[in-house]
């Protein structure tokens, strides 16, 4: 669902972003200028091996430095959200998965259109060697549920959104079990 009206002119495309702006009346009859960012969709991955273990990264970016997170990345144009999943996976880790479902798909702002994918990667398997990109390190390690638990909670974890919803299942009665089971059976 796009927040962009028809009317809207694009005023800035670059590598991430495109920005918007329409003339929008208000209540009182009077008008202004709205403007959005609308930035290309991601996707994140919880990936699992055939083990049951998920797969965590060890990242390190020029511009970020060091941090912890799920494979992931940007939704290429003219890719579909599992398109994307898919590839980051092989370029990543140079993983397939048996089975890849999508768990959530949200817009996480309003003046920041910008849709996020999570995937669930069950029963990933070695299918060719990681393709990363010039600009990163990327260290898979596994690690169990309680583990992942445990490891998203870290200063260091940058998936963010990812863990806040993940802390808000863990305060839901039977809402963190239904999310292990999603990932692990």
């Amino acid at each position: 669902m796009s927040i962009i009206p028809k009317d809207a002119k694009p005023v800035f495309k670059g590598i991430l972003c495109e920005v918007y702006q329409w003339e929008q009346r208000l209540f009182d009859g009077s008008t202004t200028t709205f403007e959005v960012i609308k930035r290309i969709p991601s996707v994140q991955i919880i990936a699992t091996t055939p083990e049951k273990k998920i797969i965590l990264l060890r990242e390190e970016q020029p511009y970020l430095g060091a941090f912890t997170s799920v494979p992931g990345g940007r939704v290429e144009r003219h890719k579909t959200p599992d398109e994307a999943a898919r590839m980051e996976l092989l370029e990543e880790l140079g993983m397939q998965p048996r089975e890849l479902v999508l768990w959530r798909h949200e817009c996480l702002s309003s003046t920041i259109h910008w849709e996020s994918y999570d995937y669930v990667a069950k029963g990933c398997t070695h299918v060719q060697e990681p393709q990363q990109e010039p600009g990163e390190k990327i260290t898979p390690y596994l690690v169990s549920f309680e583990e992942f638990l445990e490891e998203i909670e870290a200063r260091s974890f940058r998936n963010k959104r990812l863990a806040d919803c993940v802390f808000r299942l863990r305060h839901t009665p039977g809402e963190l079990e239904k999310f292990r089971r999603l990932i692990l059976d």
